[in-house]
């Protein structure tokens, strides 16, 4: 930690924040590699690259700009960092409750799979109702008018024509790498805007102590 100088105190408890923050996003929503599936082919990096280059820009920018005649003004872009991130993990949430479905793993007897006695199933991205193509559409409504009152997830494990459960058979592909993409930006601008906020909340402290009476 020699290399920051003066500001050694300061990036110990900054480092300190952000190492207790990812340890909490890490057991909340798991790793970044668990999200960055649902859009197609995209390695975890590409995620998490843009954030840490915004972040580290904006450190940079206030180790540059900040003073003790200014530094209420990043005291208060903590607080919309902090509540930019609140709001990205209620819109993070919304929609993962929305799109992403548990499906069984099943062995070929159809009894469900385990894994030290934990029932395994596997997520899937989704789309709503509303949001079917034509054919499966069509299909469902058939399907419950033949069933009773069958849910899109029960009939999601029958249709298909090649393989059950196959997200691109009822929905367009194009659809379901958007709602990838949206669920993958918001992870990365929790981790962004969570990063940011306690940065400049350390630095602010740093900074009115340094300069405090």
């Amino acid at each position: 930690m020699h290399q920051y100088g003066p500001f050694i105190n300061l990036m110990s408890v900054a480092a300190a924040l952000v190492s207790l923050f990812s340890t909490m996003l890490l057991k909340s929503v798991g790793r970044v590699s668990k999200w960055t599936w649902l859009v197609t082919e995209t390695p975890s990096f590409m995620v998490t690259a843009g954030a840490r280059a915004v972040a580290v820009s904006i450190m940079a920018l206030t180790y540059v700009t900040i003073s003790p005649s200014n530094h209420q003004l990043f005291a208060t872009g903590a607080v919309l960092a902090g509540l930019l991130c609140a709001g990205a993990i209620w819109r993070f949430d919304l929609l993962r409750r929305r799109h992403i479905v548990a499906i069984p793993l099943l062995a070929p007897n159809g009894k469900q799979l385990t894994k030290h006695g934990i029932p395994r199933s596997r997520a899937v991205l989704i789309g709503s109702e509303a949001q079917l193509l034509t054919q499966a559409a069509a299909a469902l409504q058939k399907a419950r008018e033949e069933r009773g009152g069958i849910s899109l997830r029960q009939f999601m494990s029958g249709y298909g024509a090649q393989s059950v459960n196959d997200p691109e058979a009822l929905w367009d592909r194009g659809l379901l790498a958007g709602i990838g993409a949206a669920l993958s930006t918001l992870i990365m601008l929790v981790m962004l805007s969570a990063v940011v906020a306690l940065f400049l909340g350390a630095f602010v402290i740093y900074v009115h102590g340094a300069t405090a009476p």
